[in-house]
């Protein structure tokens, strides 16, 4: 790969960048997301992936338009050495950088957007080597940099903007909860996008008690379709406070991180949303068992991972689809989790 001419770094005034990862992968790409935009400042940027996760960025620093990788004749792209959609040739040629993340450099992708634009195509591998142990954000940090650029490091961040805010506020004031008891309130998720990956409901039963009791705080329970009716009916079958639980379904993404932001604490597996939570500025307890957390874990100012210490975690892929035990989640205490909260100096 060659280096960019720095002085041609100034001449980008059309960017394009193709994420089609999960939510996690994309909060842990913002970092690079943030340097591509502070390098080419005057550029407009514009996201292609999936909008229900890219809405997140749309007008909020890092991009000023998305478009769906779903979008009609985007199909012709992933096609090895077939006829392109025209419309698409057309969108793709306006660019002066496209930045593709995705695993093959030779990929039927990359090499059609070739066929098509006269710009220059940056591929930046989405997924560090699994013997390297590096942290995703900095391996996306580290792709980006072999193209000559010069990189500032810093924490994935979810820029909302005061329309947001006030969606949030509102979504709270409805269930009668002032701003000063909104600060207060500990955000709980007990679900994700792997059942390998999920903590006993139970134990998010037993936390949301305990914390209800010692410390007051109004719980906001995060439920996505994965969770189901039956999450909700186990966290409602002992005495947190009924007045006091709320249950959050329904919501986007992006009205789900303006409900969390600003809250006191949040506590949830290896998920998409606890990276979410992580990346609007919440003290974040992550609960991990197969996935490795050198790589995947959120980051932020204020982060514990709580996961065993076990011979077998963490799990290469093909170990992880064939585990029948999760004793790596299943053997994590509630306590374990309670002294995460105390590490994050809040008193219990």
């Amino acid at each position: 790969m060659n280096p960019l001419p720095s002085q041609k770094m100034e001449e980008v005034r059309n960017l394009l960048v193709i994420h089609q990862g999960a939510l996690g992968d994309f909060i842990l790409a913002l970092p690079t997301l943030e340097n591509l935009r502070g390098l080419h400042p005057q550029a407009k940027l514009t996201l292609l992936g999936y909008p229900r996760i890219l809405e997140l960025a749309e007008k909020r620093f890092y991009a000023e338009e998305i478009s769906s990788i779903d979008q009609r004749g985007m199909a012709t792209f992933f096609v090895h050495e077939g006829s392109l959609d025209i419309p698409l040739s057309r969108f793709f040629d306006q660019f002066d950088l496209i930045a593709v993340f995705g695993k093959d450099v030779k990929g039927a992708l990359i090499r059609n957007l070739g066929r098509v634009c006269q710009g220059r195509i940056l591929h930046i591998n989405s997924f560090p080597p699994w013997d390297e142990r590096i942290h995703l954000t900095s391996y996306l940090l580290r792709e980006l940099s072999r193209y000559g650029y010069s990189i500032s490091k810093s924490f994935p961040k979810i820029r909302l903007n005061e329309s947001d805010r006030t969606w949030g506020n509102e979504f709270w004031h409805e269930r009668g909860f002032t701003r000063v008891e909104r600060t207060g309130a500990v955000v709980i998720h007990p679900g994700s996008g792997s059942r390998k990956k999920v903590w006993p409901v139970e134990h998010f039963q037993d936390v949301a008690l305990y914390l209800r009791k010692r410390i007051g705080s109004p719980i906001l329970v995060v439920l996505g379709p994965a969770e189901g009716s039956g999450v909700q009916r186990i966290l409602e079958g002992r005495d947190i406070g009924r007045k006091t639980v709320v249950f959050a379904k329904g919501l986007s993404l992006l009205q789900l991180a303006a409900v969390m932001e600003g809250c006191r604490l949040f506590i949830g597996n290896d998920s998409g949303i606890t990276h979410l939570a992580a990346a609007v500025g919440l003290p974040t307890i992550a609960i991990f068992g197969p996935t490795d957390p050198k790589v995947w874990s959120p980051r932020g100012k204020k982060v514990i991972v709580i996961r065993k210490e076990i011979p077998c975690s963490p799990c290469p892929q093909e170990r992880f689809f064939l585990c029948q035990h999760g004793e790596c989640l299943k053997s994590i205490e509630t306590e374990e989790v309670l002294a995460g909260v105390k590490r994050l100096g809040i008193p219990l």
